[in-house]
């Protein structure tokens, strides 16, 4: 639901909220129900163990009480954009068409890609439209020729109904870039009222400034996939050069939850079939990074039964075959009280020249029961892992969350991440990055928004929600990261603000 008004949205967002409390404690199927719901059958799913993003973090009814006290007695930060961050997104895809129950003028669930071949080529994703219960009407891209000062926006084509396509939703946008300044754009599709769903990849030739028809990695009717990701190889010294890689894990009508990899060798036009790389336990946010001499990696949340654990695998053989997951570290991530944060989910990256591997995600083992920004590294190809250092600084009753990660050709380490550290009532976010010199062992945090941001103008999913994950990308000694503020006047409910994609381009002497 979107507040027209402040003072409104004071008075109607609690009891939502509080309602919310209450479907999560007894988070029961409604067999009740006559016809196919995704949410309906999302829910039966967790009732044996799935893990969806809706059910990674710990429900506490009192924090959450807390919380909506805090929430009462906050007043709105004056609005304007920041000095020196740029407005990614601008709403073009048209409210209404239709659609029930789209929140318009939402943009959430950002990401970022930096093409090896121009580092001022960058392209940028997110959610248009969010719907409350899963997904959203359509998906962006936006392309910057340079370095991120000004951008171009296209909808993703003939995916959803909203632009030509079958589907009545789609979600977790993820680019990349291969060689020759091709771009990459990978989505779920899927239905609230009838179960086809699928990965798909759509392809640009020109950048991403226009997108080919989407292409099947993998679709049906009897698993549900989600959480994708799709990474290219890039190197000169991999036998797999422009191969193109797709990972997601899929909730099976046999009770498991696998993550799964495929790859395509002609430019995204096909796909050869799945392999499971792990389907022990429910798994959930695998993400795909390519290393020197081609090996690939990929790292993940993993659940068995209610212990979360971070793993990693690799294949030397471009995806055939995988080693035996090695474990990372063990999560212990409490979420941010009223919102949906993506809690313990990874983010991932390599050093292109060392091969060293680098994961952060949001814990709150340094802060009890508070999450931070955390970071573990790896320089023996993901076989050992460090012990877990806290990236995010601040007050240590401050939430710090949804980070992400990126290493520049000199092998800085950029982690951005939320902050909640600059207002007491827990409601004003500000985007933070914390950069590392010497492998993720110290690093230095500076503030990139010089205003805080309200995030309950934010779309709503279970709580105020951002995204499941944010963006950032590298290159020589710069950092672009991309994230979701509500610094923009609504143009549909003046004077409420609306959630926007913003970037900030930082350069680290």
């Amino acid at each position: 639901m979107r507040m027209k008004h402040p003072a409104l949205l004071l008075l109607l967002l609690p009891p939502a909220l509080l309602a919310l409390a209450a479907r999560a404690a007894d988070r029961q199927p409604e067999l009740s129900r006559t016809g196919f719901s995704r949410s309906r059958w999302l829910e039966e799913q967790m009732a044996w163990g799935a893990r969806t993003p809706e059910n990674l973090a710990p429900e506490d009814p009192q924090r959450l009480k807390a919380f909506l006290d805090r929430l009462a007695r906050a007043k709105p930060p004056r609005g304007g954009i920041p000095k020196g961050v740029v407005r990614v997104s601008n709403d073009i895809l048209a409210p209404g068409g239709g659609s029930n129950g789209a929140q318009p003028e939402t943009e959430t669930e950002p990401f970022i890609a930096i093409d090896p071949e121009n580092p001022k080529h960058l392209l940028a994703s997110y959610q248009e439209d969010r719907f409350e219960d899963g997904g959203c009407r359509d998906l962006t891209a936006a392309v910057s020729f340079n370095g991120g000062l000004t951008w171009q926006e296209s909808l993703l084509p003939k995916l959803t109904v909203a632009n030509g396509g079958p589907y009545q939703r789609i979600s977790d946008p993820w680019v990349a870039f291969g060689p020759g300044g091709r771009a990459y754009f990978a989505s779920i599709g899927f239905n609230e009222t009838s179960a086809p769903n699928g990965v798909y990849v759509s392809a640009s030739d020109d950048g991403g400034r226009t997108w080919g028809d989407p292409v099947a990695v993998h679709s049906g009717t009897q698993d549900f996939d989600d959480k994708e990701a799709v990474t290219v190889d890039n190197r000169d010294d991999s036998p797999y050069k422009g191969r193109v890689y797709v990972a997601w894990d899929s909730i099976t009508s046999s009770r498991q939850q696998p993550v799964r990899i495929s790859y395509s060798d002609d430019g995204g036009q096909s796909f050869q079939p799945f392999v499971n790389i792990d389907n022990q336990g429910a798994n959930i946010g695998i993400i795909p990074l390519v290393g020197p001499g081609g090996i690939l990696h990929v790292v993940w949340l993993s659940y068995q039964g209610n212990y979360a654990i971070l793993r990693a695998s690799r294949s030397t053989d471009g995806g055939r075959t995988w080693s035996t997951p090695a474990g990372i570290t063990g999560v212990s991530s409490y979420g941010v009280e009223g919102s949906r944060t993506g809690s313990g989910l990874p983010s991932a990256a390599i050093d292109a020249n060392t091969g060293a591997l680098y994961v952060v995600w949001q814990d709150g083992r340094f802060t009890p029961r508070t999450d931070q920004a955390v970071l573990s590294s790896s320089t023996d190809g993901g076989q050992t892992w460090s012990a877990p250092v806290r990236v995010s600084d601040g007050p240590g009753d401050s939430p710090n969350f949804t980070p992400a990660v990126a290493v520049t050709p000199e092998g800085w380490v950029g982690v951005s991440y939320y902050s909640m550290r600059n207002n007491p009532s827990r409601v004003l976010v500000d985007e933070y990055l914390a950069v590392s010199k010497n492998g993720g062992q110290q690093f230095a945090n500076q503030r990139l928004t010089a205003t805080s941001w309200d995030l309950r103008f934010a779309a709503a999913a279970d709580g105020f929600f951002l995204g499941d994950y944010t963006g950032i990308a590298a290159s020589s000694k710069t950092f672009y990261p991309l994230w979701i503020g509500t610094f923009g006047t609504s143009r549909i409910n003046p004077p409420a603000r609306q959630p926007d994609a913003f970037t900030r381009t930082i350069q680290v002497k």
